[in-house]
């Protein structure tokens, strides 16, 4: 089962923006090797970030003032480059990310949470290395064309029991690495199944992402509760994805109702096999 093709333009650049509705995900250049070394030396201004392991900002447990800092860091940073290559597009969350050496380096593939009513609009994810990364020390690993396959709702904190997650099964030997140079952006459709194997370096991988939606679209958060219900809760702001405790349904946003937990039942296989089936394919319209 797949979701309904890109409805409307997400890149300025029309083959481009073919490329990315049917793959799910394109490169593009970004910064200049200057702009990342001023990255740099801004984000480190603020503190030291991550250690061992895979760490990322949003997920950290960071005073509220160092997590605005950090969203307004990157969002500034990003903001000339991402408007000249999106089509009228705002940022919602920002994300510092580093993955130091070892195993507990690993992030498995997965798929982000859902921002918006994705059969109109689309979220995009820009990811940018702050070094070159590849298959040594963690490039971003993606299955083309998986943001069109319907899983059942992507939600927080959790995925309802009723839908069994075919990503869960898979292993880095089932995804594309995406091997790119620092500044170099990784743009993708942020219902792209994605992750990034062990960083075997032993040096940090640093990247830092911005996630983006239309500005016309209006924002939604997919609270699943213990009972495997899924609500939709309208968001007012962007600044509420960065605000809210994910673990507790945020009260103080209006319901939207319900999501039907009516889907066919998709197997790793059969989700590989969509996906593949719809990158292929689009090689040939």
């Amino acid at each position: 089962m797949t979701t309904p093709s890109q409805p409307r333009p997400v890149l300025q650049d029309p083959e481009a923006n073919h490329e990315f509705s049917q793959q799910g995900v394109v490169t593009r250049p970004f910064f200049s090797p200057e702009q990342v070394a001023e990255l740099r030396g801004e984000l480190d201004q603020l503190g030291t970030f991550g250690g061992s392991g895979f760490y990322d900002t949003a997920a950290a447990a960071l005073e509220s003032a160092q997590r605005e800092a950090i969203h307004r860091i990157l969002c500034s940073a990003f903001a000339q480059a991402a408007s000249e290559l999106l089509v009228d597009y705002e940022p919602v969350m920002s994300s510092f990310i580093v993955k130091g050496h070892g195993q507990d380096s690993q992030k498995e593939i997965h798929r982000d949470f859902r921002l918006l009513d994705e059969s109109q609009f689309r979220a995009v994810c820009i990811w940018v290395p702050l070094v070159d990364v590849d298959e040594i020390n963690g490039a971003l690993a993606v299955i083309r064309g998986s943001h069109q396959v319907d899983t059942g709702p992507r939600s927080v904190p959790m995925t309802p029991r009723y839908s069994q997650d075919p990503l869960l099964e898979l292993s880095f030997e089932d995804a594309e690495t995406v091997p790119v140079s620092a500044g170099e952006a990784v743009v993708f459709d942020m219902a792209l199944a994605h992750g990034s194997d062990v960083n075997h370096s032993n040096l940090p991988r640093y990247a830092a992402a911005v996630a983006y939606a239309p500005k016309s679209a209006p924002l939604s958060l997919y609270f699943c509760d213990t009972d495997d219900s899924v609500e939709e809760l309208a968001v007012p702001h962007p600044d509420v994805f960065r605000q809210i405790d994910w673990r507790v349904r945020p009260n103080y946003l209006r319901s939207l109702g319900m999501i039907s937990s009516d889907r066919p039942p998709t197997s790793s296989a059969e989700f590989l096999q969509q996906s593949r089936a719809i990158s292929q394919g689009s090689a040939t319209d």
